[in-house]
């Protein structure tokens, strides 16, 4: 316990805490945004972002924990690649759950929790505008964790929790190839508050069905061949 050590020795481990907290968020924040196949070693880690050996193996092991590094025999470690298995285990969890969100929260919102809502949506349309596409995968996740925590369900609010990072990575995926597609992003947030706000709950549960499988299609096929016409999506979500 600290009040057993020495001022020094205090000192001395919360700056350990901070220099593992510094090195886990340097390193996870450059493996979200390049989402590069580079291989990598805590060395070569430690060296790119002046980081001691000690941090870096720290932040390398939550990391591993988290499933946002793995180890490759003998090459060091790298970004894992997300495949179509998981991506399809992925939106149906989400299906499963953000449905059911808005199903229960169509005409129960106030005032206030609609304009925290809009407040996110008017930021997407800027970013979208300017395709700012880094601050925008940071909102498309707010928008999703938002709807769940004024759900209030903290099992659901966990679980999408734990999924924030492979949201972002995917988001990141359907998005940097054709920004020109974060606009059609945004009008499906938006067409969904729309839904709830006027208590259409059959709407707000086709909305936030065919916005998910028109990311599932795209993010399976950036290129589109599957087909992703959100117009479609929707009526056939009925």
């Amino acid at each position: 316990m600290e009040h057993n050590k020495s001022p020094a020795e205090v000192v001395g481990g919360r700056r350990r805490v901070l220099l593992r907290d510094e090195a886990y968020q340097t390193i996870k924040e450059f493996l979200l945004t390049e989402e590069s196949d580079e291989v990598l070693s805590e060395r070569t880690l430690a060296s790119r972002f002046k980081l001691g050996l000690a941090p870096v193996r720290s932040a390398v092991e939550r990391l591993r924990a988290e499933g946002l590094l793995t180890a490759m025999m003998n090459s060091g470690l790298r970004l894992p690649e997300i495949t179509a298995r998981e991506i399809l285990d992925f939106y149906e969890m989400r299906m499963v759950i953000e449905v059911h969100v808005v199903a229960s929260l169509t005409g129960k919102l106030c005032d206030d929790q609609l304009k925290q809502l809009s407040a996110i949506l008017d930021e997407q349309d800027i970013c979208a505008e300017t395709r700012n596409t880094n601050r925008y995968h940071q909102l498309d996740l707010d928008f999703h964790t938002t709807l769940a925590e004024l759900h209030g369900n903290f099992e659901m609010i966990r679980t999408l929790q734990q999924m924030r990072d492979k949201m972002y990575r995917l988001s990141r995926r359907l998005h940097r190839i054709h920004p020109e597609r974060l606009s059609l992003n945004a009008q499906q947030h938006r067409a969904i508050v729309d839904a709830i706000r006027e208590g259409e709950v059959e709407k707000s549960r086709k909305c936030m069905q065919a916005h998910l499988a028109w990311g599932r299609a795209f993010t399976l096929d950036p290129n589109g061949r599957m087909g992703g016409d959100w117009q479609r999506l929707t009526v056939a979500a009925g």
